[in-house]
């Protein structure tokens, strides 16, 4: 069995994405296996600032996001969607999708995988462009 976990308010370190592949993207995995005792869960939050967007990409398994503040875009298989604070997505496996946050103000997201590890997770942004 495994133990709970308590994860503390700005724990752990935050980690960042800032490229032409990926976009601009501040995150910080939550419950991940190597970071603790984890079993088919990881969960993070994304930090985007005003104006900046995670790239069209897939993952090979599904994703959810919820969405904690701000507002933005997300890009679903073609479709645009508005975000608002509250809005739940489930992104299928191998759906294309991309995240972006409105100019005036950054977007918060939660975002969950069914697997034990972030590092298992595939992100294929070439093959989504």
């Amino acid at each position: 069995m495994t133990d709970p976990v308590h994860i503390p308010d700005g724990s752990p370190d935050l980690q960042h994405w800032d490229d032409d592949r990926h976009g601009s993207v501040t995150y910080r995995i939550l419950v991940d296996a190597d970071g603790g005792p984890s079993r088919g869960l990881v969960q993070g939050i994304a930090y985007l600032e005003p104006g900046d967007r995670e790239n069209m990409h897939t993952h090979d398994i599904p994703e959810t996001i919820h969405v904690l503040e701000g507002s933005g875009e997300a890009r679903l298989q073609g479709n645009s969607l508005p975000l608002a604070p509250g809005d739940t997505l489930f992104v299928p496996a191998g759906a294309p999708h991309a995240w972006s946050a409105a100019e005036a103000e950054g977007l918060t997201l939660l975002f969950t995988f069914p697997t034990d590890r972030f590092a298992e997770v595939a992100y294929h942004f070439d093959a989504a462009a």
